[in-house]
């Protein structure tokens, strides 16, 4: 067997393998191996997981000691977990002791001192820790006093070793019933090699833990999508985040654009736009504006051109050329004129006046001039001479001669190029098509004005332009072109958009491109806390990956098969008779004996009708009910009685399984000492009712936490007391006191006491309802109804009762409230107080004396 376990232990974690590497070594495997490997496997676990606590103790086993004991208190306590009582802990004379403390209150820690002290069974004692909160290191000690065959005994701890008189102590809490479902002992045994995979089991566990521990750590920073943004793209890609969510992703999904903004805009502009239609042709014209205004500046541009201004300087030039050329025709043609001037363009402008007036009056089917014979001078009217009809014949092939001709031709050209320029408007003029446009950009606007006045300040130069040197620098592509052109674009897209809006009615689509937009942008916001996510994530999953490792499956399943037990037949009967006693008989399992070894049974439990451990099938509840019943079949088979001390014996159980176990441990009560620790109210008052029963007082014993610590016994609460004996003393005690506190130090010191006393009273008087007035048929924390003997009782009750209980609930149900600043309630007076407690007294005296009606008898 050890030969085929190594082999399959080779193929477990580290520390799996440094055991099969000894296990082949060792021809026997006894307790001394096991403690050997319990040690390597520590130190294997704790180099592979340096911060976990990965202890892994030999068993301790007690040995059988036939004394009779009877646990008296535990005192003088130091250095235990948060313990620091001033008194002693004493359990009293009744079989049944009930430690009753809230969370926190130290039960645990006497509970943990004394599993040191008895050597408890359970292998899994662990350190007991000093107050991890205090810096001051205090020395471990504590004494227990109790009774060896009815002989005062005390036992000095000093934080080690174990009271061999009191091995015999049992002790059951949640690590005890790992003990007896696989533990070594006379009754319920594991063998070495069992016991060693539990160890195991235990490093799984704690390396498990820690990496929960870890894992929790990891809490989500992760803020939640807002709801309106649920069906977006972006929020389906955040739902799917994960470890191997890439850094790309996050960019494509987290980068929020200047044009997604100014998507986002237009998206809320076409939702929001009532009429898309009228929108589409509202853009349009002001695309049309926007154009026209860059097609009416570019005219402007051409023509006040380099190439245009380079032609109206050559037909400047070639105006002068053949001006000149004229010129000097005319000269030689006039050189015998007699005055100056003659063919000059003053010259010439008279003669074509004469032209005029000859062609359309004088002459007017006459060719001008007319020299006929009978012909006149039609500027002076005097008669023409043959020289004068000569001269006015040369003037007119002058005049209509070829220089003279393109003399006139090219300074009409001139006059043509110059009067086609344009004139150029000013910036107010444009500014109604500015307007119109839609354009509010204020540097296409000064761009624009730029432009105007370089056009006007060529236009004005155009005539003075003689050569291509004289030309000023001129742009004739404006930066602010360019950007009407985008604006022009714009304009399109965005009526194209609208009509295709008007066409299709898409608002719906409209509005989800909106909100993945608007999710788009929630993302960007949130960029670094989704990487964090996707880390968090990816740590995640590298401890998942590790946990796989600690699984301790494989070990639990293994260490089924290699277990065969061996039990004997008194055992299975006393085992099945408490299964059947605490009601959990239909739980399926069985104690089966293994072997035996060196005259031990060696017992293990297991599932009757599966091949499964137990702690793999069965419920929390049920593995305690189960262990409980081998724990008590175990002490039960024993022919001396031992004390039994009881860690909230019904944790994980239902209410039917907690009855059993009361009433069961009750019963084991007549026989010896039971001591149950616990913080549940409904515990301690089954125990008070069953323990009648069987004819026994249990012992109330309250601990409470203190400024110093832990454990400090004090006075059983008034709901745990009988009403007469806690009003007994309110009156002898505490009225007295408080009339010191008021007589003495005044109302300062007075009244906070008072205000306790005041709510302590409120609940003696709930109290006084339940087990006077009712009868104690009824009461909190407890199932059963009891009748018998006591609901004629009920017939007692008056109208006077109800209205006297009723009144003073409401008096002193004040007190337990703010008060309001107007009108608070003030506290009462101890010679208020007096007459109530008193009265309170008298009143159940009266009630217990009053008889039954008849009619209830009959």
């Amino acid at each position: 067997m050890i030969s085929s376990t190594t082999e399959w232990l080779t193929r477990r974690p580290k520390w799996l393998q440094v055991a099969a590497k000894h296990l082949l070594a060792s021809s026997n495997i006894n307790e001394a191996t096991i403690s050997e490997l319990s040690v390597l496997c520590q130190q294997e676990a704790n180099n592979e997981f340096p911060d976990i606590d990965c202890s892994i103790p030999s068993s301790a086993f007690k040995p059988h000691n036939p004394k009779e004991i009877r646990l008296c208190a535990i005192s003088e306590v130091e250095g235990v977990n948060k313990l620091a009582p001033r008194n002693s802990l004493d359990f009293g004379k009744s079989n049944i002791a009930i430690v009753y403390g809230q969370n926190g209150s130290g039960k645990s820690g006497y509970v943990r001192l004394l599993k040191h002290i008895c050597g408890a069974r359970d292998c899994t004692l662990g350190l007991l820790h000093n107050n991890i909160f205090s810096a001051k290191e205090v020395v471990q000690k504590a004494k227990i006093s109790f009774l060896k065959n009815n002989s005062p005994t005390e036992h000095e701890w000093s934080g080690k070793g174990v009271c061999k008189d009191l091995c015999s102590v049992d002790i059951f809490d949640t690590s005890f019933g790992r003990v007896f479902i696989g533990n070594e002992g006379e009754v319920s045994y594991e063998p070495p090699i069992l016991s060693f995979f539990s160890r195991l089991i235990n490093v799984c566990e704690k390396v498990a833990s820690k990496l929960d521990t870890d894992s929790e750590a990891l809490k989500s920073k992760m803020p939640s999508i807002p709801s309106s943004y649920v069906g977006s793209k972006g929020a389906a890609w955040v739902e799917k985040l994960s470890a191997k969510t890439s850094a790309d992703e996050v960019e494509a999904h987290c980068s929020f654009t200047p044009e997604n903004e100014k998507d986002r805009q237009d998206l809320l502009k076409r939702i929001s736009e009532p009429s898309p239609a009228d929108k589409a042709i509202q853009f349009r014209n002001k695309k049309s504006h926007a154009d026209a205004i860059v097609k009416d500046v570019q005219v402007y541009l051409n023509q006040l051109s380099d190439n245009n201004c380079r032609k109206i300087i050559a037909a400047k030039k070639k105006a002068i050329l053949k001006k000149t050329a004229a010129e000097a025709t005319a000269k030689d043609i006039f050189r015998d004129a007699k005055l100056e001037g003659v063919g000059s363009d003053i010259w010439k402008e008279l003669w074509n006046a004469a032209r005029k007036y000859s062609e359309e009056l004088a002459y007017c089917e006459l060719d001008f001039p007319n020299v006929q014979d009978d012909s006149v001078c039609v500027l002076c009217q005097q008669p023409l001479s043959g020289k004068a009809k000569h001269r006015l014949t040369s003037f007119e092939t002058y005049i209509k001669g070829l220089t003279q001709k393109q003399a006139a031709d090219a300074a009409k050209d001139l006059k043509q190029a110059i009067d086609d320029l344009p004139e150029i408007p000013s910036i107010e003029a444009f500014k109604t098509k500015i307007d119109a446009a839609g354009i509010e950009n204020q540097d296409i606007i000064k761009g624009l004005n730029a432009t105007l006045s370089a056009l006007q300040h060529r236009m004005s130069k155009v005539p003075s332009f003689d050569s291509e040197e004289t030309l000023d620098n001129f742009n004739l592509s404006p930066n602010w072109i360019e950007e009407i052109h985008k604006i022009s674009k714009t304009y399109e897209d965005s009526a194209k958009k609208y009509e295709d809006d008007a066409a299709n009615d898409n608002r719906e689509e409209l509005q989800v491109k909106l909100n993945d937009l608007r999710a788009k942008k929630w993302l960007t916001e949130q960029k670094v806390a989704i990487q964090e996510e996707i880390s968090r994530l990816q740590k995640l999953k590298r401890i998942k990956e590790a946990k796989k490792k600690t699984n301790s499956a494989t070990l639990s399943t293994k260490k089924g098969k290699l277990a065969e037990s061996l039990i004997t037949d008194a055992f299975v009967q006393r085992f099945n008779d408490e299964l059947k006693a605490l009601g959990a008989s239909r739980i399926k399992v069985k104690l089966v004996k293994s072997k035996v070894s060196k005259g031990k049974v060696l017992h293990t439990l297991q599932l009757d009708g599966a091949d499964h451990s137990l702690s793999e099938i069965l419920s929390e509840g049920e593995s305690r009910i189960v262990s409980i019943a081998a724990f008590v079949a175990d002490v039960a088979g024993r022919n001396y009685p031992t004390p039994l001390v009881f860690d909230d014996p019904i944790s994980s159980l239902d209410q039917d399984y907690e009855e059993a176990v009361v009433q069961r441990l009750c019963s084991i009560a007549s026989e010896r000492q039971i001591i149950i620790f616990t913080h549940r109210l409904s515990l301690m008052g089954m125990f008070q009712d069953y323990a009648k029963k069987v004819a026994i007082n249990p012992e109330i014993i309250c601990i409470r936490e203190e400024s110093w610590g832990t454990g400090e016994p004090g006075d059983t609460p008034l709901f745990a007391k009988k009403p007469d004996k806690a009003l007994n003393k309110l009156i002898n005690e505490r009225l007295s006191k408080a009339k010191r506190l008021f007589n003495e130090h005044g109302k300062e010191v007075y009244e906070p006491y008072a205000k306790a006393l005041c709510s302590d009273f409120r609940i003696l008087l709930e109290r006084m309802i339940e087990c006077e007035l009712l009868a104690d048929v009824v009461q909190r924390y407890r199932r059963a109804i009891n009748t018998m003997g006591k609901i004629g009782n009920l017939a007692k009750i008056s109208e006077e009762d109800c209205s006297y209980f009723d009144d003073l609930m409401t008096k002193y149900s004040r007190y337990e409230h703010s008060q309001p600043l107007e009108a608070p309630v003030s506290l009462p007076a101890p010679d208020e107080l007096e007459p109530d407690f008193k009265g309170l007294q008298q009143w159940q005296a009266a009630f217990k004396a009053r008889p039954i009606p008849l009619q209830v008898h009959s």
